[in-house]
């Protein structure tokens, strides 16, 4: 009876952090602080706002790189660690694009971008200063650091 009861609590947390694998602390909205980044692209302006459950990571993105190079858009995929059709990002549009979120740990995640099956970008994000802010560090597809944003929590 003993031996049941520890297989049925063991069964019961792996079963928890499976449904749990959106981190919902990210949840608000969240503004680029361009002085403590390191984003040799430029980016000038970056506003994202998390509306995450616990199996599916949304947010609306509203971006600017210079007069030219600035949108918004509305994302969302869910947070299994599986390829999903990637949304139509500025920077990767092709028709057979994918990304893919797994949890790392309580606040941070780690997420692949794909085209044609073959990795394009990642990047990992971290929940830090009690969740008041957010590091996203890109990676190209041969691990090269791309970028360093830092985001202060707004609300």
């Amino acid at each position: 009876m003993r031996n049941l009861f520890i297989v049925f609590a063991l069964t019961a947390a792996v079963s928890a952090q499976a449904a749990t694998d959106c981190i919902l602390e990210m949840n608000g909205t969240w503004t680029l602080n361009p002085e403590k980044s390191l984003d040799p692209e430029g980016l000038q302006f970056e506003v994202l706002i998390f509306s995450n459950t616990e199996v599916e990571q949304r947010y609306a993105m509203e971006f600017e790189n210079g007069p030219e190079d600035k949108g918004s858009l509305d994302w969302s995929v869910l947070c299994d660690g599986k390829d999903h059709p990637s949304p139509d990002f500025p920077w990767s549009n092709a028709a057979n694009a994918t990304v893919a979120i797994s949890r790392l740990g309580d606040k941070s995640e780690f997420v692949t971008q794909k085209e044609g099956g073959v990795l394009t970008m990642t990047y990992t994000r971290v929940l830090a200063d009690d969740d008041q802010t957010m590091i996203s560090v890109g990676r190209d597809a041969v691990g090269k650091i791309i970028w360093v944003r830092v985001f202060d929590r707004e609300d």
